[in-house]
């Protein structure tokens, strides 16, 4: 046996052995430490501009999860379209980084309240808590008592877009009335309801002689329970005491006349008498 030709022989099965452990360890390496050799780390594709969805579905793709960020009112973004994402399109960042997108929430509305039966004043506030506005103030003759809402434009449920304005019909009345009983209420009471009743104060006259109490209703035309049409006129008739006239007593006893003043002492002595 030559001994001085074996390690020669044996050189190219060492060389053999050292490769497959070399390659052995470096697959065992890559099993168990992927991401310190492989690149992890990608480009993040823009999304703006395209539904929560889609956008979602593109990230993921790519290796990185969407979430979905706050929403903002826009006007000319329809809702559900992605705003922004963050971090921006077009970085390098590592893979499985969540994505937080920004959707448009659409063009701000709001909702026509429930104003009905209501004062102007309470339909106004009512309309305005919305964040609407009042806008036109009509009237027509309707059932419901003078000066109430009976109706809106547009109607009470709708979402209409910011800023916005409600038109209110208020009631006229009906087109024709009882005519109540005013006997005996002041005159101002017996103003207040006509013009609630959609009526109008044609005259009013004062009788001195009558005893009802000062300033209450004596008569009226029309008569309690005649019917008269919205707007027509109302004449009243109120009691009224005229003041009691002066009266002049004569006692029969004249008041003296004005004394005079006394004269100044004169400059010059009287002479002495004799």
């Amino acid at each position: 046996m030559n001994w001085r030709a074996l390690p020669r022989r044996a050189f190219p099965y060492l060389i053999a052995a050292a490769g497959g452990f070399l390659l052995s360890y470096a697959a065992v390496f890559l099993f168990a430490f992927p991401a310190q050799v492989l690149p992890d780390d990608g480009i993040l594709p823009n999304v703006v501009g395209k539904t929560f969805e889609d956008a979602s579905a593109i990230l993921t793709k790519a290796g990185f999860p969407a979430q979905q960020g706050d929403s903002r009112y826009t006007k000319s973004t329809p809702s559900n379209i992605v705003l922004q994402e963050d971090p921006p399109a077009g970085s390098r960042q590592k893979r499985g980084t969540n994505v937080v997108l920004a959707l448009s929430a659409g063009q701000k509305t709001a909702e026509v309240p429930v104003t009905t039966n209501m004062s102007q004043q309470q339909a106004r506030i009512a309309i305005e808590n919305t964040g609407l506005t009042m806008g036109n103030v009509s009237e027509q003759l309707a059932d419901q008592p003078r000066g109430l809402v009976i109706a809106t434009n547009p109607p009470a449920g709708t979402k209409i877009e910011l800023p916005g304005s409600v038109d209110v019909v208020l009631s006229k009345g009906p087109a024709t009335v009882q005519m109540p009983d005013l006997f005996g209420r002041s005159a101002g009471e017996a103003r207040s309801m006509i013009e609630q009743l959609g009526l109008r104060i044609a005259g009013m006259s004062r009788d001195t002689s009558s005893l009802q109490p000062e300033n209450s209703v004596i008569r009226q035309i029309p008569a309690a329970g005649q019917t008269i049409s919205a707007g027509g006129p109302v004449s009243l008739t109120v009691s009224h005491f005229p003041p009691p006239p002066s009266i002049k007593i004569d006692t029969g006893i004249s008041a003296p006349p004005p004394s005079s003043p006394p004269l100044p002492p004169s400059r010059f002595p009287l002479p002495a008498s004799r």
